[in-house]
């Protein structure tokens, strides 16, 4: 079974440290983080509502997340706000605060966690710049850097959309095609307060089928799921999308493995079909005996 692994999906998150961490909630194993960015609570700015839209065309995905938020507080808050996702490609991002476009910067990370902790909690999660080379694969994030500005109890929608890579093998041709999608839902938790999330995900013709998924998603239309939750769930995002069983027979003939396949079994094959040309003729000469 084509398994999901971590690929798609992507997290909005709270202030973060460029020099050695002291408002985090956990400091790293080492005092002295130097470049590294770390975490903390934000207590000022509230998620009211997230919409989530996927919509995937061919091995990539436009995926568009629009968080509906509001300053909790009597002061104006401005804070920098990393938007983390695997697998951003640069042209067709986009990033608008109350309807403005604002600048941003996009740039790689390589993510790890202090090693006194035993869960994944973004608490204490560590990204370091420079670290593509000496991470491990599934160990990098980019982030989607911007500068938002709260008046006094102010509400907006905060809008963030780019392309996605798909993982897994979406490219291939043959029956072995199939895409992940990795969103990290979790760390959304780092904001004050999160209400309710909608997950749209709309499927294209060359991989229909929604073939694993650690949400319950419901079909609402064709090629068209939908998730809703009035909570954060405590897992990410995972979704595996394939081809439909038809379309797997007919791209099973277009492996280019195959004729290596029946060469390697053509032995086998040619002693089982010579096995049944002689039970039926056993068969049908003890018939016309009997006869």
């Amino acid at each position: 079974m084509k398994r999901l692994s971590l690929l798609l999906t992507w997290i909005f998150l709270m202030p973060f440290l460029l020099f050695p961490a002291r408002a985090n909630m956990a400091a790293p194993q080492k005092e002295d983080v130097g470049s590294s960015i770390t975490f903390e609570k934000n207590q000022q700015l509230a998620v009211l509502s997230q919409v989530l839209d996927i919509q995937v065309q061919g091995s990539q995905a436009t995926i568009t997340a629009c968080y509906t938020m509001k300053n909790t507080t009597q002061e104006e808050v401005t804070t920098e706000t990393m938007f983390l996702s695997p697998n951003v490609e640069e042209s067709g991002t986009r990033v608008t605060v109350g309807g403005q476009e604002v600048p941003f910067s996009i740039e790689r990370y390589g993510i790890s966690y202090d090693t006194r902790i035993t869960t994944q909690d973004w608490r204490y999660a560590v990204l370091s710049p420079g670290d593509e080379e000496n991470s491990a694969p599934g160990e990098q994030v980019d982030s989607i850097t911007f500068e938002m500005t709260f008046a006094p109890e102010e509400e907006y929608d905060v809008v963030v959309s780019y392309v996605y890579r798909l993982g897994g093998y979406p490219d291939l041709d043959y029956n072995t095609k199939y895409g992940r999608i990795h969103y990290y839902l979790a760390p959304a938790a780092m904001w004050k307060d999160f209400g309710n999330l909608t997950i749209h995900l709309q499927l294209d013709e060359t991989m229909p089928v929604l073939k694993e998924g650690n949400l319950d998603f419901e079909k609402v239309g064709k090629r068209e799921y939908q998730y809703t939750s009035s909570t954060l769930p405590e897992e990410n995002l995972e979704i595996t999308i394939d081809e439909s069983w038809f379309q797997t027979i007919f791209s099973t003939f277009r492996n280019p493995y195959l004729p290596m396949m029946l060469l390697m079994f053509s032995s086998f094959l040619l002693i089982l079909l010579l096995a049944i040309l002689l039970f039926l003729w056993r068969r049908r000469k003890k018939k016309n005996k009997q006869a």
